[in-house]
C-alpha cells in the first residue's frame, strides 16, 4: 500500500537518494554531462527548492514501511514574451522511481497529483524535458497524453579545432 502526499523538509535525505538513482540513469547514458556518484547530500540544495513552496512542490510515494519510493518536482511558470502568447504552465522538473518499484504505476500517479496541482494554481498545461535516450518515460509521457512540441539540439564543438588569435585567445 503507498501513500502519496506533498513532500515536507525531513524527506530531504530520501530525495536525495532517489535523485541520486535517477542522475545514475542519466550519468550511465551522458557520463560528459551528468555528474556520477556523490556524497549522499550533495544535491541536498537543488531538491529543496521544490519542497512546499507557494510556486514549486514535490510529490512522494511512501510505502507502509515510511520508505519513500518515487518522487516528482513541479512548478508554475507565468510566462510573457513579445513572441509567445501569455501563458501560465506547470513544469516538471524531475521524475523518479526507485529502481525496484517501476513499472508499478507509481510514476503515472506522481505525474497524475503534479498535474491536478498546476490546474489548482491556474495553469494551462504541463511542460517537461525528456531525455531522448529515456525510452521507457517517453512511452510513459506518451500514454499520459503528453507530445513532442520542440526538439532540442546539440552539437559538441572541439576547441582544438578553433585556430588561435593572439588577441583574443580564438577566432
Amino acid at each position: 500500500m503507498l501513500t502519496y502526499r506533498e513532500a515536507t523538509a525531513p524527506d530531504l535525505r530520501a530525495i536525495c537518494a532517489l535523485g541520486e538513482e535517477v542522475n545514475a540513469v542519466h550519468h550511465a547514458a551522458f557520463p560528459r554531462i551528468f555528474a556520477g556518484p556523490g556524497e549522499a547530500d550533495r544535491d541536498a540544495g537543488h531538491w529543496s527548492g521544490s519542497i512546499a513552496r507557494d510556486d514549486a512542490t514535490t510529490f512522494v510515494a511512501q510505502d507502509a514501511s515510511g520508505a519513500l519510493v518515487g518522487f516528482v518536482t513541479v512548478s508554475i511558470v507565468s510566462e510573457s514574451h513579445s513572441l509567445l502568447q501569455p501563458m501560465r504552465f506547470g513544469r516538471v522538473g524531475s521524475v523518479g522511481v526507485t529502481e525496484s518499484r517501476r513499472g508499478q504505476g507509481i510514476g503515472r500517479e506522481l505525474m497524475q497529483r503534479a498535474q491536478n496541482w498546476v490546474l489548482q494554481r491556474g495553469g494551462a498545461e504541463v511542460r517537461l524535458n525528456v531525455w531522448a535516450f529515456n525510452a521507457h518515460a517517453l512511452h510513459l509521457y506518451e500514454e499520459l497524453g503528453y507530445e513532442v512540441r520542440s526538439l532540442f539540439l546539440v552539437k559538441a564543438l572541439d576547441r582544438q579545432a578553433l585556430p588561435h588569435d593572439s588577441t583574443n585567445g580564438f577566432k
